[in-house]
């Protein structure tokens, strides 16, 4: 008789957690998840950020929190329970809550590959102490990062040398602008008479010269090219060349930043892309965006596209391209007769015989993504 009473209060007992748990289980609880920074650059790493409150007395013994992500966002988790390298594009998290406790959870998350990624939804778990039951809701979440590319490290072009003086302060040139003066400087003997501040040099007592900053009129087109074929348009690149030129692209508008130059940005996308001539570290990071945003279609055919450019106010044009056609060609060539420095950035292209070529290197082949042609 005592087991059969043992057994029917057990019975008792998990029908009871049971309707408990299942009518209970998800009421009361507020799921939230953050992203640390809109923006980072590829192979940074950004937190993910879950906070989870179970704001009733009932205690939840297991609660499982799945994120469906990109894959390219390579989670690792903090917590005891979380494996050290979680399955790219799905992660879960368990979590143990106390009646009215509030538990967070920091993810570790690089990012592997420039793009705009969302976290949209997320799946929460509830069951009991003997996992009799589970139910389960859809949160949505919509939380977005943006991965910008990183440079790669192709061999520098020599850009143009010509334009000594212009409006443009740089760190360092060929030679001072005479009529761009930022204070007074000792004078050491080598500098001519007029130069001589006279006024600074009665203030100190000691002789002075007018200090003058190096300045450059240089400015530089980056023209971005999608089309893979001379005859086809149509055709998508391959996933590591795309991402090659891309990286490519951010490092001619680095070492523009870095040097004080204007840069512009033009791209035969699906979406024509043309950024003016600026320069800044804001103006950089506006480019990378449309840089990372960028899908893997071409939007006009590229004789067409870089024959209606304007080049005019540009002394630098870098192009940036797997192939080379004949109107390209004939285009890069009447740019180098008006005494503009041309370039050539690409992966194949050997050379051209009118103007430099540089090989941009293949750092990573990044695997195929459902609607990509290779």
């Amino acid at each position: 008789m005592e087991l059969i009473a043992m057994a029917l209060i057990l019975t008792a007992v998990l029908i009871a957690q049971y309707l408990v748990y299942k009518n209970l289980g998800l009421r009361g609880i507020d799921y939230k998840l953050t992203i640390s920074k809109a923006e980072a650059f590829e192979g940074e790493e950004i937190e993910v950020i879950e906070e989870i409150t179970n704001a009733k007395r009932l205690p939840l013994p297991w609660v499982r929190s799945e994120i469906c992500c990109s894959r390219w966002l390579a989670f690792y988790g903090d917590a005891q329970n979380v494996a050290k390298d979680a399955q790219k594009g799905f992660v879960a998290g368990i979590f143990m809550l106390k009646g009215n406790q509030k538990l967070r959870r920091v993810w570790r998350v690089k990012c592997e590959k420039r793009g705009v990624f969302t976290i949209e939804d997320i799946t929460l778990s509830v069951s009991d102490l003997f996992g009799l039951v589970k139910t389960s809701c859809m949160i949505k979440v919509k939380e977005q990062i943006c991965v910008l590319p990183s440079p790669s490290e192709p061999q520098l072009p020599t850009l143009s040398s010509d334009s000594f003086i212009g409006n443009n302060t740089v760190r360092r040139f060929i030679l001072p602008d005479p009529f761009l003066i930022s204070g007074a400087r000792e004078y050491t003997g080598r500098e001519p008479m007029n130069r001589i501040h006279w006024a600074q040099t009665a203030k100190t007592g000691t002789p002075m010269v007018y200090n003058n900053e190096f300045s450059t009129e240089r400015k530089v087109l980056v023209a971005f090219n999608l089309q893979r074929m001379v005859s086809d348009e149509k055709q998508r690149l391959s996933i590591s060349v795309l991402e090659a030129q891309i990286k490519a692209a951010a490092f001619v508008l680095d070492y523009c930043y870095r040097s004080h130059i204007e840069a512009a940005f033009a791209a035969n996308s699906e979406q024509e892309i043309f950024v003016p001539a600026e320069q800044g570290y804001e103006h950089m990071l506006n480019i990378l965006r449309a840089l990372a945003r960028i899908k893997n279609r071409c939007g006009a055919h590229m004789d067409e596209y870089f024959r209606q450019l304007d080049y005019s106010e540009y002394t630098d044009v870098i192009f940036i391209s797997n192939i080379m056609s004949d109107e390209m060609a004939q285009v890069m060539q009447e740019l180098a007769s008006e005494g503009k420095y041309v370039a050539l950035m690409s992966n194949e292209t050997e050379h051209t015989g009118f103007c430099d070529v540089y090989r941009v290197p293949r750092t990573r082949s990044y695997p195929m993504e459902s609607g990509d042609d290779e």
